[in-house]
C-alpha cells in the first residue's frame, strides 16, 4: 500500500506542468454588457423604491401616523441595496 502511494506521489511530482490558456466563450461580451445593463437598472431602481419608501417614512411621521409597516419597507430596501451590492461585486469577481 504504502508501496504504491509513494510510486503515485513520485508519477505525479514529475509529471508535465499543465498549461491552461482561459479564454472568453463567444458571446461573452454580450453577455456582460447585459449584466452590466441589469445592474444599473437594478441600482436605479432600488434608489427611487429608497426614496419613495423613506419619503412615505417622513410624511406618516410627520403626520403622526408612522407605523412599523412604513420602517419595515425602508428596512427591506435597505436590505435590497445590500444584496445588489453583493451581487455586482460577486459577478465582478468571478469574472475577472
Amino acid at each position: 500500500m504504502m508501496e504504491t502511494i509513494y510510486h503515485l506521489a513520485t508519477v505525479i511530482d514529475t509529471a508535465a506542468p499543465i498549461e491552461v490558456n482561459p479564454v472568453a466563450p463567444p458571446g461573452a461580451n454580450k453577455f456582460m454588457t447585459l449584466v452590466s445593463w441589469v445592474s444599473w437598472g437594478a441600482t436605479i431602481a432600488a434608489v427611487c423604491a429608497m426614496l419613495v419608501a423613506g419619503g412615505k417614512f417622513g410624511w406618516d411621521r410627520h403626520q403622526g401616523t408612522a407605523d412599523s409597516e412604513a420602517a419595515g419597507k425602508v428596512g427591506k430596501t435597505l436590505i435590497g441595496c445590500v444584496v445588489i451590492a453583493v451581487a455586482g461585486a460577486v459577478v465582478g469577481a468571478l469574472t475577472s
